[in-house]
């Protein structure tokens, strides 16, 4: 059986080292319903970073149906 009990303590150490690094983890909510939760300056900054490129932002696109354009895309696609 999978053992699900949250370590609080790397809980917090992960969560510091996304805070030093400036990676941005979007909420449920966000993913649920990004055209109505994603910031604005998230999805302009989107819009400089590839659909399949290495980059944290891409974290608001895990649940989205995306564009299907290379570059730039948001969602709806």
């Amino acid at each position: 059986m999978i053992d699900l009990t949250v370590n609080e303590e790397q809980l917090e150490r992960t969560a510091k080292r996304a805070r030093e690094r400036g990676i941005i983890v979007p909420t449920f909510k966000q993913m649920r319903e990004p055209d109505k939760y994603v910031p604005d300056t998230i999805k302009q900054r989107l819009r400089e970073v590839g659909l399949w490129d290495l980059h944290p932002l891409n974290l608001f696109r895990i649940t989205w149906k995306n564009e299907p354009v290379p570059k730039g895309g948001l969602y709806g696609g």
